[in-house]
């Protein structure tokens, strides 16, 4: 079932949540909505599911090509998963999972034996075989995460919406859940679109990630579209680490590889596409002075200070790189840049 959102508008007094918004999201598609706090990707789902209506006049709604704007949220058949997950504390993990079910009208409820067989196979689908009489209280926060998916599945919807769903979760149980969700909506292929601040998470599990920012959609495409692709600043700064170096500071030998950049304002580059090498005779690339290593991790993080202009740069290196290189604090190095993105006036790179 395909979601397609046209010219959303929606304020709220004075403020507005979303300008003339557009969203397309193919049949069976997992579409991150990505964006600081305040970029309006909740009231966009929300929208969609039903739950808020935009100003009147602006846009619609459709799934699969059927206008659904005007379709109340529970005649949508939509699944809602909250970031808190909602659930009911004094209903056990089956009751909760019936519970869409059996508050249906007489005509539209399942026989007790055909809610109880979805129920348990929903149970199994999201791995939580044996908890079934288990109250809320008695789980921990991933697995009441999944009860309230398979809450929202229970009642067989078109398309599942997710809000923020792993917020509530530390570290850990965050990057394992998001993974499980990866690999139970490949099982599944129910159109699905979920809200998220947290880039890496959208880079990870979504097919398509939509970048939210001041009410608008600021870019749209597969993960590595939207990282080695950026089409704003904005974009390019949300997605990861990043210096922005003065253009006066580079030469054609402050570059390792890839084309030289022209330009006379900025250049973004990230800190794991940048090269240190001591301050020899010879050596080429932007002077500067080692300030901080920070070494615990995978890969060692430098801090150094520009000479000419004493601005701070991050770069990321291998501990092997770091060992081989022998620095010390206040040590002279050259930085080589292996690319790096410019922006014009309108944003293009």
């Amino acid at each position: 079932m395909s979601i397609l959102a046209t010219n959303i508008r929606k304020t709220f007094g004075a403020f507005t949540a979303l300008e003339g918004v557009d969203l397309n999201v193919p049949r069976g598609k997992l579409v991150a909505l990505l964006g600081p706090s305040g970029s309006g990707k909740t009231t966009l789902l929300r929208i969609i599911a039903g739950l808020e209506q935009a100003d009147p006049g602006s846009g619609r709604i459709q799934f699969h090509g059927e206008d659904v704007t005007n379709v109340p949220a529970g005649k949508r058949k939509v699944g809602f998963v909250f970031q808190h997950y909602a659930l009911f504390r004094h209903m056990t993990v089956f009751e909760n999972i019936a519970f869409g079910l059996n508050v249906r009208k007489a005509k539209l409820r399942p026989s007790k034996s055909e809610i109880a067989d979805r129920v348990h196979k929903l149970i199994k689908l999201v791995q939580l075989e044996g908890l079934d009489r288990r109250f809320p209280s008695q789980l921990s926060g991933g697995q009441r995460q999944r009860v309230a998916l398979a809450r929202a599945l229970a009642v067989e919807p078109k398309v599942l919406l997710l809000d923020e769903p792993f917020g509530a979760l530390d570290a850990k149980v965050r990057k394992e859940l998001r993974r499980w969700l990866r690999r139970f909506h490949d099982e599944i292929h129910l159109t699905t679109v979920f809200v998220t601040h947290d880039q890496e998470e959208a880079l990870e599990i979504a097919d398509e990630v939509v970048i939210m920012n001041n009410a608008r959609v600021e870019q749209v495409g597969t993960p590595q579209e939207v990282y080695d692709r950026p089409r704003s600043p904005f974009v390019y700064q949300f997605l990861g680490n990043v210096n922005i170096l003065r253009r006066q500071v580079l030469d054609e030998s402050s570059y390792s590889g890839g084309p030289f950049v022209e330009s006379n304002g900025q250049v973004f580059v990230r800190p794991h596409d940048i090269d240190v090498v001591p301050d020899e005779p010879g050596a080429s690339g932007v002077p500067a002075v080692l300030r901080f290593v920070h070494a615990a991790g995978a890969q060692a993080r430098l801090s150094v200070e520009l000479v000419q202009t004493r601005d701070n740069i991050d770069v990321e290196i291998s501990r092997i790189e770091l060992a081989k290189l022998g620095l010390k604090v206040n040590d002279l190095v050259r930085l080589r840049l292996r690319q790096g993105h410019t922006f014009e006036d309108d944003y293009t790179i």
